[in-house]
């Protein structure tokens, strides 16, 4: 590929999005380790903590993904699954309309809703015999959705990084 855009590198905020996440999803693994022990609910409202510093590096990631990706395309994207059709290099010859997105963003999206709908039920049902299988359920979906966040970040930070322009050589 002999064409490149001077883009926004996406590759910290990319890093430490995911990182985040993972954080999250082991922080929600452990707390339901504990909640099987009879632990305190504490370690499963502290991943709900950790979501917010994550969702700003996925927020802060993604405005620039979206910036590139309408370089890229020359076309206006706003969801996760146009900034993968304007960055794969694979489909450039295609026309926008006809691009696909990977099989896995809905999949990502539904186990993060779920997520978080299993988080607030979590948390509504405190001391009840259905908070471990909530607490359960919801990190199942933390974990799923901690893995297919990390895979679309990293895919599209990749695609991305096809088109930058390359670094100059220092003399």
């Amino acid at each position: 590929m002999d064409t490149y855009i001077d883009l926004r590198d996406v590759r910290l905020t990319g890093y430490v999005s995911q990182a985040l996440i993972v954080l999250v999803a082991a922080e929600s693994v452990w707390g339901t380790v504990n909640d099987w022990q009879g632990g305190s609910s504490s370690w499963s409202f502290l991943a709900i903590v950790l979501i917010l510093p994550a969702a700003v590096a996925f927020i802060l990631w993604f405005r620039n993904a979206t910036h590139n990706a309408e370089a890229i395309a020359l076309h206006g994207v706003r969801m996760v699954s146009q900034v993968w059709k304007a960055s794969d290099p694979e489909q450039r010859d295609v026309p926008f309309d006809q691009r696909v997105a990977s099989p896995l963003i809905k999949p990502w999206q539904y186990a993060f809703l779920a997520m978080v709908l299993g988080d607030v039920l979590e948390s509504l049902l405190l001391d009840t015999p259905l908070y471990v299988v909530f607490s359960t359920l919801s990190t199942v979906c933390a974990v799923a959705a901690a893995g297919l966040g990390c895979f679309v970040i990293w895919r599209i930070s990749a695609m991305q990084q096809r088109f930058a322009v390359p670094p100059r050589k220092r003399r």
